[in-house]
């Protein structure tokens, strides 16, 4: 590898070294972006839409909608099944009802915790 001084690449490729310093700046952007919306790029997984079940009856029927559609295998399903059966759908975690992603990711975009240790409403 080649040691560069920086004036000398920015004179010898200005264009080049101009996209290299506004990539670094949309990298920094897309971090900051990143904390301040915490969903993106998130994906649902079984558990996830299991806690959005009201009943077993609900679950069962999600668990076999997603083996149908191969997003889980049937190991997957079958382990499942087994805790709706044996432990019952708040197993999972308790019931999040519509607008639960929403208000909650809401809550902690626009209303930082207090570096006091109260709690806000």
């Amino acid at each position: 590898m080649i040691p560069w001084d920086k004036r000398d690449f920015k004179r010898l490729f200005p264009a080049l070294s101009d996209e290299l310093e506004q990539s670094s700046t949309s990298l920094e952007d897309s971090i900051t972006e990143t904390e301040e919306e915490p969903l993106r790029g998130f994906m649902p997984g079984p558990e996830d839409y299991l806690m959005r079940c009201a009943t077993e009856e609900e679950a069962i029927q999600v668990i076999e909608f997603l083996r149908q559609r191969r997003e889980i295998s049937e190991e997957e399903s079958e382990r499942l099944k087994k805790q709706v059966y044996e432990k019952g759908v708040r197993s999972f975690g308790p019931l999040r009802e519509e607008g639960y992603y929403l208000r909650t990711y809401h809550r902690k975009r626009h209303h930082k915790a207090p570096s006091d240790g109260a709690v806000r409403e």
